[in-house]
């Protein structure tokens, strides 16, 4: 496997982590404050943190260095729009199955 494909699946992999875990960490659940931030930054804190923990990932663990790719910089943003698209996809599908109860439909 090409060291760009391991790339961007190691990120497809981790965007899958990070919707999981934004969604079963509900922001709505918590105070409008939660640390000086308001608590709906959570999911995207932990979907910042989740992306530069994959390029530590692809650097330390699957060892694949910059020189290795046709474009060195891939490393730092390759498969960025597929691991933002996949984690809002992944959070709000598993948010919607888990609680469904926060979606508030107006009485008749």
């Amino acid at each position: 496997m090409r060291p760009g494909t391991k790339i961007y699946i190691t990120r497809i992999l981790f965007a899958v982590i990070a919707g999981l875990i934004s969604a079963i960490i509900n922001p709505m659940l918590f105070t409008t404050q939660s640390y000086g931030l308001p608590a709906s930054l959570l999911p995207v804190i932990i979907a910042a943190m989740l992306y530069i923990a994959s390029y530590y990932f692809v650097k330390l663990v699957i060892k694949i260095a910059p020189s290795a790719l046709n474009e060195p910089s891939y490393i730092y943003k390759g498969g960025l729009f597929t691991y933002i698209l996949i984690w809002i996809i992944t959070w709000s599908l598993i948010a919607s199955l888990c609680c469904p109860s926060l979606i508030h439909y107006p009485s008749s």
